[in-house]
């Protein structure tokens, strides 16, 4: 069977759920759904998929700002949870300043291997200085969790990804970010994204609960211990394995962590890490942060044509101009080989913004793949600029992309911010995309349809590309 891609997402397939789990959703049918599960345990919802799907409450299901339910988000508890969870033996603040430190340590010889450049030492070590766990004065406080179910691939591999953003507080003179960025296991890969059937119908079941608590009660549970659904057991989203710490101790596994940092309001410029150890996962020693390679940052090196790797690049550049040509910007995509990506990425530096120094005989390439006529090689390189941390966040507000499409706005280079306010670019196009694509994925449980695997993620992206 031909695989379809997420353009047919509420459209039929062909492959169908296994017996026992039809049976489950033929009888969640008869019985119907509870329209307000305010007064039932956590326990007690370990059933089979809600049918129909619920209405889905964005700010329930999809981005989680509520006060009450971030007040059990706290940063040290997160932080003391990983550490725990990884057998460090260090505390967790020492974890954090250690973390902090790897703005100035620059003789590292596994960050930036291309030497492609990566500025060090930077004045982002300053944060380092502050205790992020204090209850008054500089510290990180919780704004927002973000539901990206969208993001596990259709093959089953992992159920998606689960965020907690911080913000920083109480210091006038910077601003500051960091996202935990959880992959989440599918506890059963062999069924496929059947598997993660009831992480979906977890996050869509909120939508029908209007007591905050509980629903706080519910995440809390999901974040730090695991629910149990489908007849499966998941286990807790805030575990060092779902940040990059592979069972070898090395940086390679799943999820990662980002920051988003401005100190001194000198450059907002943005990493990432995954955690990594100097012994295997049981073992207890102490656990550090890593500083990995910003995906789908290719390097500005690639598109001037000055760096050794710039022909592997060009010709895998090339296929993915079909990706970056799609109408909703929310479908936009675009993946790169790691070797081709940086080590940061810069919301004020030209760095990314491809468009303004690509070489001629690249140019000339790219409009030889280009199939749509209302896109031309600036808008193409424009798009591309868009899957950049930097571009997402400030350099591509507004651009005009062609056929008719505009990249949405930031806030100004955070797209949640301190007050725990959306961008009008989740508000308005990326949040309606995942509720889109979460309700189709139920739906077809509910009609007894197995999502097929097409090699990408439910978004339409290709695993691996960062979004």
């Amino acid at each position: 069977m031909a695989a379809r891609g997420i353009a047919d997402a509420d459209a039929p397939l062909t492959m169908r759920l296994q017996p026992t789990l039809t049976s489950l959703l033929f009888s969640a049918a008869v019985f119907g759904c509870v329209a307000d599960e305010a007064d039932v345990e956590l326990d007690e919802i370990e059933q089979a998929v809600t049918c129909p799907t619920p209405a889905l409450n964005t700010m329930r299901s999809l981005a989680v700002t509520d006060p009450t339910i971030l007040a059990k988000f706290s940063f040290q508890r997160v932080m003391s949870a990983i550490n725990t969870s990884a057998r460090g033996t260090s505390t967790p603040l020492a974890l954090y300043r250690d973390w902090m430190a790897t703005w100035s340590q620059c003789s590292n010889p596994a960050v930036d291997p291309n030497k492609y450049g990566v500025g060090c030492p930077r004045v982002e070590t300053q944060f380092g200085t502050l205790n992020p766990f204090a209850t008054t004065g500089p510290r990180f406080v919780p704004v927002a969790l973000m539901n990206r179910f969208d993001l596990a691939p259709t093959s089953g591999a992992d159920c998606g990804e689960y965020r907690i953003v911080y913000a920083l507080t109480g210091s006038p003179d910077d601003r500051a970010f960091i996202i935990f960025e959880a992959r989440l296991p599918n506890p059963n890969p062999a069924a496929g994204l059947n598997g993660c059937a009831g992480v979906a119908d977890f996050w869509a079941r909120l939508s029908s609960v209007s007591d905050v608590a509980v629903r706080a009660t519910r995440l809390e549970r999901f974040y730090f211990t695991g629910i149990a659904a489908e007849g499966l057991t998941f286990s807790p989203v805030v575990t060092a394995t779902n940040y990059g710490l592979a069972a070898t101790g090395t940086a390679t596994g799943k999820g990662q962590i980002r920051t988003n940092f401005f100190a001194d309001f000198t450059e907002w410029h943005l990493r990432e890490f995954k955690l990594t150890k100097p012994c295997a996962l049981g073992d207890a020693c102490k656990l550090a942060v890593a500083h990995v390679t910003a995906k789908t940052n290719p390097a500005d090196e690639l598109f001037r044509g000055t760096h050794s790797n710039t022909a592997a690049f060009e010709a895998s550049f090339l296929n993915q101009i079909p990706a970056l040509s799609r109408s909703n910007p929310a479908r936009i995509g675009m993946a790169t080989n790691n070797q081709h990506n940086e080590f940061e990425s810069s919301a004020q530096a030209t760095n990314v913004v491809y468009r303004g120094f690509t070489r001629s005989s690249f140019r000339t390439q790219i409009a030889g793949r280009i199939t749509n006529p209302a896109l031309t090689v600036a808008n193409i390189l424009d798009r591309a600029t868009t899957q950049t941390c930097g571009g997402c966040h400030q350099h591509s507000n507004g651009v005009d992309l062609g056929n008719n499409v505009r990249w949405p706005s930031s806030l100004g280079f955070v797209h949640v911010d301190e007050q725990r306010t959306l961008s009008p670019a989740l508000r308005d196009v990326f949040l309606p995309r995942r509720a889109s694509v979460l309700k189709s994925f139920l739906d077809r449980q509910c009609a007894g349809i197995q999502t097929a695997d097409d090699g990408r993620t439910l978004s339409g992206a290709e695993v691996g590309a960062a979004n």
